[in-house]
């Protein structure tokens, strides 16, 4: 192609990618759209990409897609263009280009429903209009929701804690029929929002953590709704069930699975981590210095307190769980999954995640592995696009 045809297209000389003829069109592509942050597409500006960035790049490149990135400032609607950025594989830089609309839409971005975030939820509302494919039905969960929609399959009602939204009346009532119960932001992510709140006789203990591991107690329930307010502001807060885990080292245990749709479009479960947190820890995370290993390390280590059949009833829950909530949202390519099981051996789903970061997968598992984590989101975008390989 010469060079004024590659510059009219978005694309660079050296570009791998798929073409398709559409009446007297030839169509190249697919163009997989990354709707992201203005900090990450700074980042990129300036040759700062992210280890995350350049797996999401070299996953793109191997499923032959046309990846770009772009923020709510770079959308033009009055030429129906946007001024992404793309990787230039001749200089090895990002650069800027005008390009059409993606095939695509892969929604990374933040923008809830929050008044700060009107323009990226009226970009998402036009984007829709224009009816592009999206690599997952919603960008985030409000956890409420999700709980309640759940809730109505018999199913899953089994996997699901006791959960309400919270009030002051509520609350005293919750801790009567649960001794430990986690409190949390229904929007909310990274463990940042989340509070731990355990009744002994007439005195509390809570425990939340931001940057450190912060604990304190309370005689009076009155206290512990304050320090509720203050701890989540204006946010809705549910509470849940305290689950009692397994531990290791009187550290909580819970996974984290990354289930994701393959190119033909088939569920597989690419990988299921396993977080031991440390002790007094309301959350395990990577974050928080939890030890992460798979889950055939850890039944390899640990797997004698449990059913052999743990494993396989692991997985049934993981394609139910993900199936149901595409019964309620709509098709995803991909999906994180936190559960836990208690002592008992029954299985509890604890949030799902719409954009997984993969921390606990990369800090765990082998690089096939992570490769194929990376490129499902990109082969299964492809057979949205109508692209075939």
């Amino acid at each position: 192609m010469s060079e004024d045809l590659l510059l009219k297209s978005g694309l660079f000389n050296g570009t791998e990618c798929f073409s398709k003829v559409e009446g007297n069109s030839l169509k190249l592509g697919p163009l997989i759209g990354l709707f992201t942050s203005r900090k990450h597409i700074s980042r990129l500006n300036r040759q700062d990409a992210s280890f995350r960035t350049l797996e999401i790049l070299k996953a793109s490149q191997k499923a032959r897609t046309v990846l770009y990135h772009f923020s709510i400032r770079n959308l033009q609607w009055n030429t129906n263009t946007i001024n992404g950025t793309i990787f230039n594989p001749i200089s090895q830089k990002w650069e800027k280009r005008i390009l059409p609309f993606p095939d695509v839409l892969y929604d990374r971005a933040s923008g809830r429903a929050y008044r700060k975030y009107e323009d990226h939820v009226l970009a998402r509302n036009k984007m829709d209009e224009m009816k592009i494919p999206k690599v997952n039905a919603v960008h985030y969960f409000d956890k409420w929701d999700l709980s309640r929609h759940l809730g109505r399959y018999r199913d899953v009602k089994e996997y699901l804690p006791e959960t309400y939204k919270y009030t002051p009346l509520h609350l005293k009532k919750m801790l009567k029929r649960n001794p430990i119960i986690y409190l949390k932001a229904a929007i909310g992510s990274m463990g940042t929002r989340i509070m731990r709140l355990e009744s002994k006789g007439n005195k509390y203990k809570y425990s939340v953590y931001r940057k450190t591991l912060q604990t304190g107690q309370s005689f009076s329930l009155q206290r512990v709704n304050h320090k509720v307010a203050d701890f989540f502001g204006n946010d809705q807060v549910i509470m849940q069930q305290g689950i009692r885990l397994i531990q290791v080292n009187k550290g909580n245990v819970d996974m984290r699975a990354t289930v994701q749709r393959n190119s033909k479009g088939k569920l597989e479960i690419n990988s299921i981590a396993v977080r031991i947190g440390k002790e007094g820890f309301p959350i395990t995370s990577s974050r928080t210095g939890s030890n992460i290993v798979r889950l055939d390390e850890f039944m390899e280590k640990h797997g004698n307190h449990y059913s052999d059949k743990l494993e396989d009833k692991i997985h049934q829950f993981l394609i139910r769980i993900y199936q149901r909530i595409e019964d309620i949202y709509g098709p995803f390519g991909e999906m994180g999954i936190d559960f836990g099981v208690d002592t008992s051996g029954n299985i509890y789903f604890i949030e799902s995640n719409a954009k997984p970061a993969k921390d606990s997968l990369y800090q765990s598992f082998d690089r096939k592995t992570i490769d194929r984590a990376f490129r499902n989101p990109m082969e299964y975008a492809k057979q949205l696009s109508g692209f075939q390989s």
